[in-house]
């Protein structure tokens, strides 16, 4: 498992996987497979931990990777309590894996519904980065039968936004790319700002991919709304104790092909920032449209009062169940 879980981790750390629902995904597989793969409950609960405690490391913003961790390490150690097998809690992991996938998939569909009801026939649309979320609502549009055009910033580093672009383009809408620095200067053609989420803070305030929070600022001056299209499996329950979320930076050019020749000068990579709440129009959610200010509400709602623990805090935990286990 340790070669398996470093190439998730390195892929993930890498910006490989763009969207941060398919690293939820590949998140839930990889737990399924510790105690699917595992030689007994101690190595496996262990694996989640450095699964867990890696991903922390490599993508601190995925709140919802950690949030599908944590769901399925507690019904881990619900299973562990009950005396369960290894065998046993796999196949139920496995199970409760599939459950989140399609509630995932419903979840979004859902979102971009209600996004959908937001975008009049013949509007231009600007996003950017790579969205599941944002892709199904263009989805959405084309299923209604509506005509937008999407203006998609190329979202470096990394520069998804490309696939982003081709994927809108595929679905038969017309759409351009433009370059990051220029989102003010097409602002002036755009009748609504959709983006995804990476994560949402119990504030209201958005993290996404770097570069956001420029589009939302030049939406605001312009009067242009915006919009995140988002299923509160994004909510951060920490930040309502005030924890805050850490934002990556990449140290060197490995993520800008191209200045490797540079000589003389040091390269830095932010890959998410925050939007503040007060340039935010609306979160797009499947459980309604709430304005940001909401979403403390929303955190209690889905996650109760008070929220549980940290992903990792509940991963040591586990290990420290299945070592009692096996001292009795």
């Amino acid at each position: 498992m340790p070669g398996v879980l470093e190439e998730l981790l390195s892929s993930v750390g890498g910006f490989k996987i763009y969207s941060s629902t398919d690293v939820a995904l590949a998140v839930a597989d990889a737990v399924v497979k510790c105690f699917s793969e595992a030689e007994d409950l101690l190595e496996a609960a262990r694996s989640v931990l450095a699964l867990v405690e890696g991903l922390t490391r490599a993508r601190p913003t995925s709140v919802i990777s950690l949030n599908v961790a944590r769901r399925l390490v507690e019904k881990a150690e619900t299973l562990v309590k009950a005396g369960e097998p290894r065998e046993r809690v796999a196949e139920a992991l496995a199970a409760e894996s599939s459950a989140l996938k399609r509630e995932l998939e419903s979840s979004i569909a859902v979102a971009a519904a209600l996004g959908a009801r937001r975008v009049r026939d013949g509007s231009t649309l600007m996003t950017c980065s790579y969205s599941k979320s944002v892709k199904a609502l263009f989805s959405r549009l084309k299923s209604e039968g509506k005509r937008v055009r999407a203006i998609v910033a190329e979202s470096r580093p990394g520069g998804e936004g490309v696939a982003m672009a081709e994927e809108i383009s595929d679905m038969g809408f017309e759409t351009e790319l433009v370059v990051d620095s220029a989102v003010r200067f097409f602002m002036k053609d755009v009748d609504a700002v959709v983006v995804g989420a990476e994560a949402i803070a119990a504030n209201g305030a958005v993290i996404n991919k770097v570069g956001t929070s420029l589009i939302a600022l030049a939406a605001h001056e312009a009067r242009v709304r915006t919009f995140v299209i988002a299923t509160t499996h994004k909510f951060s329950t920490e930040t309502v104790f005030g924890e805050l979320v850490k934002l990556p930076v990449v140290e060197g050019t490995a993520l800008l092909p191209g200045l490797e020749r540079a000589k003389g000068v040091t390269a830095k990579c932010p890959l998410f920032d925050v939007t503040p709440p007060r340039y935010i129009d609306a979160i797009v959610t499947e459980k309604g449209v709430v304005a940001p200010e909401a979403a403390l509400l929303l955190v209690k709602e889905v996650y109760g009062w008070p929220s549980a623990p940290d992903a990792v805090s509940c991963a040591r935990r586990l290990v420290e169940v299945v070592e009692r286990a096996r001292a009795s």
